[in-house]
């Protein structure tokens, strides 16, 4: 599997996500996120946020030297399940306010550990 080409694929999806998602914000949703109360107008941006965060690690990812292959692929499969995970979170955790963030926080934990190998794996 050329790793590159997914992430390539994956990181621009999911800057288009990312678009999609604001205009929903702002000219979609009723009432538009600004005139929502204080916690639940957070929630919606801060994940609105994450989805461009794994946007941007995936492009990264795309244009990063390969590591040792199964680092790699396993670095990869962390990377490329948070866009899913954070456009998720996007649309269910809103409604939970800030106290259920199921899927963004697995996303999260997720991007950490690709993180610790990456650091890990560069030091070696």
């Amino acid at each position: 599997m050329n790793w590159q080409r997914v992430h390539w694929i994956t990181g621009t999806a999911t800057l288009l996500v990312f678009l999609l998602t604001g205009a929903y914000m702002r000219w979609i949703r009723v009432p538009p996120v600004p005139q929502l109360d204080d916690v639940t107008r957070a929630v919606y941006r801060s994940r609105h946020l994450f989805i461009l965060l794994s946007a941007v690690l995936n492009l990264a990812l795309a244009l990063a030297p390969s590591a040792k292959q199964r680092i790699r692929q396993i670095v990869s499969v962390l990377v490329l399940v948070a866009p899913a995970l954070f456009l998720a979170a996007f649309v269910v955790e809103p409604a939970q306010g800030i106290h259920g963030a199921p899927f963004s926080q697995i996303a999260l934990y997720l991007l950490f550990a690709a993180a610790v190998i990456l650091v890990r794996v560069a030091r070696n």
